[in-house]
């Protein structure tokens, strides 16, 4: 039907070209109708000009290797490599869910690593975790490391009771991170013994 058309509008074009010159007595110029592009032009492949430093071509093989597209602007990527998951106590890593926590009067670091720990899990809903993990929600485990400043002492008790399901895999990892800032004001009312400001920072590895 297409065709059938633009040979129609092609025809009736070079006729009125054709009568207007001759009405015209001006010289006639060859008509050459502009090109139509196809109605499904198939989809340019924006990874067939994929080179790896490598002569693997396994997507797996490749991972942690820099690549380069041969097509568009030049760029480089680095294909990521699976996670690690020595020392995690689980064997597959599926997400790692990032929170930070703060308490800003009475300088105590358990109260923001639970808030740390606590914004890491409660912005998340993974319904599909019962398809995902062998066993569900009672398989399912988590990896827990958590930054504090230099010299914080923490209640791991209060943070275990943060997470409502999922097996803890031991020992909670506690590293120096976080970081100790300054409040502007002492209130002793609140606790304060200075004005330090303590910011805890988490990282929950959820896998099984």
């Amino acid at each position: 039907m297409l065709a059938q058309r633009y040979s129609s509008v092609v025809a009736t074009t070079r006729a009125v070209v054709s009568a207007s010159g001759a009405r015209s007595g001006a010289r006639q110029t060859a008509f050459k109708p502009a090109r139509v592009p196809a109605r499904n032009p198939k989809p340019a492949d924006l990874f067939s000009g994929l080179s790896v430093n490598s002569p693997s071509a396994d997507p797996v093989a490749r991972r942690g290797q820099r690549v380069t597209t041969g097509v568009g602007p030049r760029f480089d990527a680095v294909v990521s490599r699976p996670p690690p998951t020595e020392g995690m106590g689980m064997n597959h890593v599926l997400f790692v869910e990032i929170g930070m926590g703060a308490d800003q009067h009475g300088q105590d670091a358990t109260k923001a690593a639970v808030r740390a720990c606590r914004n890491a899990i409660e912005f998340n809903s993974i319904p599909s975790i019962r398809q995902i993990v062998p066993g569900g929600y009672d398989n399912m485990k988590l990896h827990i490391q958590i930054g504090v400043p230099k010299g914080a002492v923490l209640d791991l008790e209060k943070i275990r009771r943060v997470f409502p399901y999922g097996q803890i895999c031991e020992p909670i990892e506690v590293v120096e991170g976080g970081l100790m800032a300054r409040s502007g004001i002492k209130i002793p009312e609140m606790g304060d013994k200075s004005d330090e400001f303590v910011i805890a920072v988490a990282a929950i590895t959820i896998g099984y």
